[in-house]
This record gives C-alpha cells, sequence and structure tokens, in this order.
C-alpha cells in the first residue's frame, strides 16, 4: 500500500498537464456554482453595480459552503 502511494506521490507532471488537469477540474466546478447561483438568487436582490458583480462570483465560487449554510440554517 505505501509502495503505490509513494509511486503516485513521486509522479511528475509537466506545467501544460497540470493546467489542463486544472481546466478539467474547473470546468464542472464552475457549471454547478453558475446553476447554484441561478436558482438561489435571493440574496442578490438588494444589491446594485460592483456589488452584484462581487456577490455573483463570491456565491459561483464558494457554492458547495453556501450548500451547506442552507441546509444547516433551515
Amino acid at each position: 500500500m505505501l509502495r503505490r502511494l509513494d509511486r503516485f506521490l513521486s509522479y511528475e507532471m509537466k506545467v501544460s498537464e497540470f493546467l489542463g488537469t486544472l481546466i478539467i477540474l474547473a470546468i464542472p466546478y464552475g457549471l454547478v456554482g453558475v446553476i447554484w447561483t441561478y436558482t438561489h438568487t435571493s440574496h442578490l436582490r438588494d444589491l446594485h453595480g460592483a456589488d452584484l458583480v462581487v456577490s455573483f462570483l463570491g456565491s459561483i465560487v464558494c457554492w458547495p459552503v453556501l450548500t451547506f449554510a442552507n441546509v444547516t440554517m433551515t
């Protein structure tokens, strides 16, 4: 088991492989964040301008935390 873990952790990646992996992981995360934000817009109703943009983008990035907060606040 430790040999497999050591082999996995010692794998070297090129920068392009690392960036490709990040993009592959970021696309579904961002899509779920956009869908979640569009279906939970009650906190954005009174905001305007830069506050609205920052809060909207923050909701997309922080959707897992906001989902947990919605569950525990009800």
